[in-house]
């Protein structure tokens, strides 16, 4: 792999083993990724993909039973630990803390190189300010609403100025105005060019905020951006015509009749089919032909691999218990 991964994993396998009566369950089956420096990457799956066993291995939390994290190269160790980031899926910070003992209790404990412990304060209000809790900062945690417990987490996983970020789901429990302000907080750390590795089910938000995608399914690695900018055969660009008011049969017809070009590849989905197509000429004349037709046009657009439509067809169903 590259020299520019901040974080490396190889070859991790985990298996559990339980339950007497039932087979052991495979959780991650030789997963090897990475993650690039200076880049946000998505990691996304299904539920029970493997990518919590992923996060919770890399924090040394599960002893896998084959395989490394390397982290800048190196096997990760204790103190590397002190110099990522991490915002779990739902809040667990002390109930009877305020939100500015919490932020205290970070820096004294990681201590950042970059920061001296006199201006620890200093660092904790400009946080609080940033994420809109300057105002309840002597609140206690169990009295903060779930939406103010995301925006504390954010704070104490970013306030101790680490390499790498692992977000899991950083918009779970936010209204509207407080996904925008994540959105906020996360564009700027790209601007600063921090690495992120951005777990979440939230595909729309994928586009705006990742640089690469990482995909798993039932522990293994089924998807990446990374690989198919890579390989020779990597697949261009694809232009995507939705339709609607006909079928595949009349299509099918219309381009025999026409002499249209063939399609990548359709998809009929209720009353709506989606063509695809790697050469825009060709999307254009079945757009011309459509239109004189009368069929309802309902989108046509160049697609990318972070298109919503794209990158659901990695995903598999969930894991059984």
């Amino acid at each position: 792999m590259s020299q520019n991964f901040i974080l490396e994993i190889k070859n991790l396998k985990k298996t559990y083993d339980y339950d007497l009566f039932k087979k052991p369950q495979t959780i991650l089956s030789g997963l090897s990724c990475g993650f690039l420096e200076g880049q946000c990457t998505a990691l996304m799956g299904h539920n029970g993909a493997g990518k919590t066993t992923t996060i919770r291995t890399i924090f040394g939390l599960i002893k896998p039973d084959a395989g490394e994290v390397l982290f800048k190269g190196r096997p990760l160790s204790r103190k590397d630990k002190a110099h990522i980031g991490y915002m779990p899926e739902t809040n667990k910070l002390p109930i009877n803390l305020t939100c500015e003992e919490i932020l205290l209790h970070q820096l004294r404990v990681f201590r950042p190189q970059a920061l001296k412990s006199r201006h620890y304060r200093d660092a904790v209000s400009e946080k609080l300010k940033e994420i809109g809790l300057w105002d309840h900062r002597q609140k206690r945690v169990g009295k903060l609403s779930k939406g103010m417990g995301r925006r504390l987490s954010w704070a104490q996983a970013t306030i101790h100025r680490p390499d790498l970020i692992i977000l899991d789901e950083p918009m779970s429990g936010l209204d509207p105005l407080g996904q925008k302000l994540m959105v906020s907080l996360i564009s700027k750390l790209r601007e600063e060019n921090v690495s992120i590795i951005l777990c979440s089910h939230e595909l729309y938000f994928i586009q705006d905020l990742c640089d690469q995608a990482h995909i798993l399914n039932h522990g293994k690695l089924v998807f990446s951006t990374l690989e198919e900018k890579d390989a020779e055969s990597a697949p261009k660009p694809r232009h995507r015509l939705v339709l609607s008011g006909c079928d595949l049969s009349s299509l099918e017809t219309l381009r025999d009749s026409s002499r249209l070009p063939e399609w990548t590849s359709v998809q009929v989905r209720a009353l709506r089919i989606e063509l695809n197509f790697q050469q825009y000429a060709d999307a254009m004349k079945w757009l011309q032909a459509s239109l004189l037709k009368g069929f309802l046009v309902v989108d046509f657009k160049k697609s990318s691999q972070f298109d919503e439509d794209f990158l659901i067809q990695y995903f598999g169903e969930e894991r059984s218990a």
